[in-house]
């Protein structure tokens, strides 16, 4: 599992996951939805982004902007 974070100077943040990496974060994202109102949009986001699978990075990208 790898993954690097890279934050820039305009304040946006970057994750740069592995398959591996971005399967936990998603399982965890779900778990913690669970249990807390706010982090429950959340979600709808892990949700698409498992729905990305075999598409491109840069499509990835573009869905989570």
């Amino acid at each position: 599992m790898q993954a690097s974070i890279e934050i820039r100077s305009n304040g946006k943040v970057t994750l740069h996951l592995d398959e591996e990496a971005a399967r936990a974060v998603f399982a965890s994202v779900l778990f913690a939805a669970q249990f807390h109102e706010r982090i429950a949009p959340l979600t709808k986001v892990a949700i698409e982004g498992m729905r990305c699978e075999g598409q491109t990075a840069v499509r990835r990208s573009a869905l989570c902007q």
